[in-house]
């Protein structure tokens, strides 16, 4: 998986636009600024360390940073090519290279606030993502929060492009229902599921217009969310 993505590493924005198809004439960033909007939305707090997992050239980084200022902000990824392309336009960002759940805990002692995780998982062979969530656990702090964003398989627009691109070449699309299974089993806690991206265009209309059909399956993207156990709530 690391080899594929360093090979398109340099041309990963373009390689997106080409399978957005027609929808490709669209700013790429779009998707990345409209989720870390939700991400701002859903906390109740500034975080102090925010990790994006597998944060690939570092797009999303910018616009995390650029919301969270004042957080400490941390981006790793298993494709070392995609990091050397983040640390170049993200310099006050930290960034590390993991290739194994393991290397999680080695790499960062300090715990996380929030851990953001966009459309990384289904890249992810399915008898290793519950060894992932429960090393993500293990670095969050106190009632840290998580939130997985993944394609709609519901959505037969995105289920077309997600089998069409090149990115997502023998990648597998999980349903919601998989990734709150997931994350119950890490014993996260407070879960809940909504669908999101029903319209490429970005105003506080539409934005609102998303918030009250977010509980409908049709949105071209999907999110989950869930908080650590504090120690002295019982775990699942």
């Amino acid at each position: 998986m690391n080899t594929s993505f360093d090979n398109i590493a340099d041309s990963y924005d373009e390689e997106l636009k080409k399978s957005l198809g027609i929808f490709g004439n669209k700013n790429v960033s779009m998707f990345a600024k409209y989720k870390i909007k939700i991400l701002k939305s859903k906390l109740s707090q500034v975080p102090t360390n925010i990790l994006e997992f597998g944060c690939g050239t570092g797009r999303n980084c910018i616009f995390i940073k650029n919301i969270f200022p004042n957080s400490n902000i941390f981006g790793c990824d298993i494709s070392e090519k995609s990091l050397e392309i983040a640390r170049k336009i993200n310099l006050t960002i930290h960034y590390n290279m993991i290739t194994n759940p393991f290397d999680l805990s080695k790499a960062y002692k300090e715990p996380f606030d929030c851990i953001f995780i966009s459309n990384v998982f289904h890249h992810i062979p399915i008898n290793e993502h519950q060894f992932w969530l429960d090393a993500l656990y293990g670095i969050l702090s106190n009632k840290g929060f998580i939130i997985i964003f993944e394609h709609n398989p519901y959505n037969p627009i995105t289920k077309y492009i997600f089998n069409t691109s090149k990115i997502d070449k023998d990648a597998t699309m999980l349903n919601p229902s998989y990734c709150c299974s997931l994350l119950k089993k890490a014993n996260f806690i407070d879960l809940r599921r909504d669908y999101t991206l029903f319209f490429l265009w970005r105003n506080g209309f539409f934005e609102t217009i998303e918030r009250i059909l977010s509980w409908l399956p049709l949105g071209t993207q999907y999110y989950v969310i869930g908080r650590k156990c504090h120690d002295n709530v019982e775990r699942l």
